[in-house]
């Protein structure tokens, strides 16, 4: 089961990276940065991680690929993944489940749910039909989440 999760992972980073690769209006070259070697690099890197069994670490670079794409809400970049992988993925869907398990939970618990909450967050407060008190809660969460970063922060400065 693993083996498989690992494969559909790795091609899902590998499309990804690919479609950064033929977006000429995603590339970036100045004097210290060419996009271009970095996702080539990228793709190296995602092979070793496949080979070495890092499902984990293929999950999270997924994740970190496509936020963009989701922020954007770039619908042809998930019919490019299907089309590509041939799998049946909506990066939006597993991106709402992911804020529906934060909002279940009440709590925000790593720095990858306070982005993918903020992200949530930007889109409420530009839907056509506005839920106050969704946005109310989110921020609440959001203001708690800070607040520990910030006395996690305080601590670890005052025990130096």
């Amino acid at each position: 089961m693993k083996t498989i999760e690992l494969k559909k992972y790795r091609d899902l980073v590998i499309a990804t990276i690919d479609y950064y690769l033929d977006n000429k209006t995603t590339q970036i070259i100045t004097d210290d940065f060419n996009s271009e070697t970095y996702y080539k690099k990228l793709r190296t890197q995602a092979e070793e991680h496949f080979q070495k069994g890092n499902l984990s670490k293929l999950k999270q670079w997924f994740r970190n690929l496509t936020e963009q794409q989701i922020e954007c809400r770039n619908i042809n970049f998930n019919k490019y993944l299907i089309d590509k992988t041939k799998y049946e993925i909506d990066i939006f869907e597993s991106y709402f489940k992911r804020v529906e398990k934060i909002l279940e939970k009440d709590k925000i618990t790593t720095d990858t749910q306070f982005y993918d909450l903020n992200l949530f967050h930007d889109r409420l407060i530009h839907a056509k039909i506005i839920d106050h008190l969704k946005i109310e809660k989110v921020r609440q969460l959001l203001a708690v989440y800070e607040q520990k970063i910030k006395q996690d922060k305080s601590r670890t400065h005052n025990s130096r």
